[in-house]
């Protein structure tokens, strides 16, 4: 355990350490010497704002190879394949068997099984609380408006 925490400890001044780095070199305005200082550092990657101009213009000036040229249009964006489609349609999995949760959940919605009520009983009490308080407020809102239309 000593061995451990002390291969702990020396990895937590080394990480410290770079935090020193990055923070002084943070405040320098050179961009070149951020970049050493990012290359110096094991788990940051550089930066391509600080790349060099021609490094920048040669990556976007290069057209990437297409396997199939014909499979994308003028803008260099894929066409839609609709036999690739269909075959990717035709390959999908059907559904898995119903468990047993699954067929019991089915057998109380459906009203079923013995000793518990139908969720659709639920459904329908609820679907009709909510058509009643709507027929509520409507009739609120129709009395508000009729008292204030003759004022105006």
């Amino acid at each position: 355990m000593t061995a451990h925490s002390r291969e702990l400890s020396a990895e937590i001044a080394a990480l410290e350490f770079e935090i020193h780095q990055l923070n002084d070199a943070s405040s320098c305005p050179d961009p070149h010497q951020i970049q050493t200082v990012l290359e110096g550092t094991r788990f940051l990657q550089p930066e391509p704002l600080y790349k060099a101009e021609e490094e920048l213009v040669e990556s976007t000036a290069a057209e990437p190879e297409r396997d199939f040229p014909g499979l994308y249009n003028d803008l260099g964006l894929r066409k839609f394949d609709l036999a690739g489609w269909w075959l990717r349609m035709k390959r999908l999995e059907p559904l898995p068997a119903p468990t047993k949760n699954e067929q019991l959940v089915t057998l109380i919605a459906t009203g079923r099984h013995h000793g518990h009520t139908a969720l659709r009983r639920d459904t329908r009490l609820a679907r009709n609380r909510f058509i009643l308080l709507t027929l509520v407020l409507l009739a609120i809102l129709w009395s508000i408006l009729s008292l204030l239309i003759p004022q105006l």
